[in-house]
């Protein structure tokens, strides 16, 4: 998956400190997991749909669709705690 990531568009005042997020799957005897810093969220959802899109990973889009939605409600949360 070389070439996937590009630097990352982190909207001014956002304060990431380097923070490293973590998700993972298990499926089956496979363990899925995706290290990432904040604001770096395109780019494993370009990695999920690289793998996805790979006849010959066991990882399928039900899986990207899975993580790309627990990405989702983690922003959710942040921005929760941003807005109080």
């Amino acid at each position: 998956m070389k070439g996937l990531l590009s630097p990352a568009v982190v909207p001014e005042g956002v304060k990431t400190m380097n923070l490293v997020r973590q998700l993972s799957l298990v499926k089956g005897e496979h363990r899925y997991v995706f290290r990432y810093q904040a604001g770096r969220e395109a780019d494993i959802i370009a990695a999920f749909a690289a793998m996805a899109a790979d006849a010959e990973q066991e990882f399928d889009w039900f899986d990207a669709a899975v993580l790309s939605y627990q990405m989702g409600r983690r922003l959710e949360m942040d921005l929760e705690q941003v807005n109080r």
